[in-house]
């Protein structure tokens, strides 16, 4: 008999972890069904409909409606008598666990995404934190960083805590896979025009992410490159008023704004240099920008945090700066547009390391060993 599971996310408009999640796990074994809050009609909706994946839709617009809410899943868990629950994001963990609790789920299984946010921008929200962990049999923690903080701070018991790296899968970015054309279309679609050079940043605006270091140090290398275009990607959050107010000083015809792009790993092509500066070690919880980069094989800039302190190195495998310092940002950027033709062996060694370390198989064969 197949192991019955509920996997519960919000909010997600589209995300490659589940469709690799889908499209790899074995189903002959696990029959899993999706609960999707906030998420009806989107990309990942189409997704999983289009892979015969069982989906359930609810709605939730505000922490009044929590209770709800996870009364809403506990009538779904009873009456669908489900063997496991595996939630993900905060209020589906929230919601999602507590009525699995109360629903008698011996199996309650969350994958912690967040690292230290609560403990920096919003403490009264650890306690929260801290009852995810309580109710949980078990975590999934996707960096060391994350199982740290978890074991560490909020003293999770250790023999709860699985360290499962996210994964990528190779097929999407290997050598080859993304022909000419997708990337031909997508600099016809954003204005990619003439020589470049073109340096991407696939970041949220909020304010670790560091987007805002990059900005000023773009400015200065315009002085070298006139012909240079930021591309923002991911352009929405909310710290988006003030990236915008330091894009003022740059003129808008060598900057790109983009919300979503669909096609990331063709949009990953279009870079001639990547760049992505979370704040301080710890901001991250994983970082699956990293992975993308390097998979595509561009040439990158990075600060240090999350998941990259477990397999970064400077000049090994990308160019590594300093947090907060758009002048190191900026030479180290210049720093890649003078020596593309030289870096051929950090780009592989990177390519090297992601396919070694990350391969999206390691990550299913992981959870089909914590679910059985």
């Amino acid at each position: 008999m197949k192991i019955k599971i509920l996997i519960v996310v919000q909010n997600i408009s589209k995300a490659q972890e589940h469709e690799w999640y889908v499209e790899y796990i074995n189903r002959e074994k696990f029959d899993i069904q999706f609960l999707l809050i906030n998420c009806k009609g989107t990309f990942m909706d189409q997704f999983l409909v289009s892979r015969k994946v069982p989906v359930f839709h609810m709605s939730y617009k505000s922490k009044s409606e929590l209770p709800g809410l996870t009364f809403r899943i506990f009538q779904l868990l009873r009456s669908e008598k489900f063997d496991i629950i595996h939630t993900h994001l905060f209020e589906a963990t929230l919601a999602g666990l507590t009525a699995a609790r109360l629903a008698g789920i011996k199996k309650r299984i969350y994958t912690r995404h967040h690292s230290d946010y609560h403990h920096v921008y919003f403490p009264s929200a650890v306690k929260y934190d801290k009852y995810n962990n309580f109710l949980a049999t078990d975590i999934v923690a996707i960096s060391r960083n994350v199982q740290h903080i978890l074991i560490d701070k909020e003293n999770a018991p250790e023999s709860k805590v699985h360290l499962v790296h996210h994964g990528i899968d190779l097929t999407d970015y290997r050598p080859g896979a993304v022909d000419n054309r997708r990337i031909l279309d997508l600099k016809n679609k954003y204005g990619l025009t003439g020589n470049g050079p073109f340096i991407g940043a696939i970041s949220r605006f909020t304010a670790w992410k560091g987007v805002q270091y990059i900005v000023p140090a773009f400015k200065d290398i315009l002085k070298e490159y006139p012909g240079a275009i930021l591309i923002l990607a991911n352009a929405n959050g909310d710290y988006k008023s003030e990236i915008l107010d330091l894009l003022k000083e740059v003129n808008s015809e060598n900057v790109r704004l983009i919300q979503f792009e669909n096609d990331i790993a063709a949009l990953y092509k279009t870079f001639d240099c990547f760049v992505h500066v979370p704040i301080d070690i710890s901001s991250e919880a994983f970082g699956q920008t990293y992975l993308e980069a390097l998979a595509s094989e561009i040439p990158s800039v990075f600060t240090i945090s999350g998941i990259a302190a477990e397999f970064i190195w400077d000049k090994v495998n990308a160019i590594v700066v300093p947090y907060k310092n758009s002048n190191a940002v900026k030479d180290a950027v210049l720093f890649v547009l003078s020596n593309r033709d030289s870096l051929s062996g950090m780009v592989q060694a990177g390519y090297d390391e992601v396919a070694a370390r990350f391969d999206i198989h390691i990550k299913i064969d992981k959870l089909e060993q914590l679910y059985s």
